[in-house]
């Protein structure tokens, strides 16, 4: 009787296992590059294409780049025939989706950095408690 219930509870772990690591997001990034930085300036900005292959939505909560004070999830908006940036506080990357970040758009915005290398490192922290670090190729304006 006690194997039987000791096999029972490991069988409801592993399930509870496999559930939970099935929902778990799992977020690509493609397409990455930071813009450099102009004479004179200490703000960037930094675009990707962010692709989630689990069936659950995650956020891009925050960001940071080293070499840099902070880093900001922004967006455009047009209001009366003029383009406005806003910061925001997440991005959405739906389920079995995709999200672009580009000029024009969605965007992390990069403050106070004095000088980028050729590759710039950011860490990129999402919802689910998951932090991930990518390389960033710089582009010349």
């Amino acid at each position: 009787m006690f194997d039987a219930l000791k096999r029972k509870a490991g069988l409801l772990v592993m399930s509870a296992v496999v559930t939970v690591s099935a929902h778990a997001a799992e977020v690509t990034v493609s397409d990455q590059y930071v813009r450099g930085l102009l004479p004179g300036k200490h703000i960037t900005a930094a675009f990707m294409t962010l692709s989630n292959s689990s069936e659950a939505s995650v956020n891009l909560v925050s960001a940071s780049l080293k070499g840099a004070k902070k880093v900001e999830i922004h967006t455009h908006s047009h209001e009366g025939g003029v383009m406005r940036m806003r910061q925001i506080e997440k991005i959405e990357v739906p389920a079995k989706g995709q999200v672009k970040l580009a000029p024009g758009g969605l965007h992390l915005m990069i403050f106070g950095v004095d000088k980028l290398a050729d590759k710039a490192e950011m860490e990129l922290c999402f919802s689910n408690d998951k932090c991930q670090a990518v390389v960033l190729p710089v582009k010349s304006l």
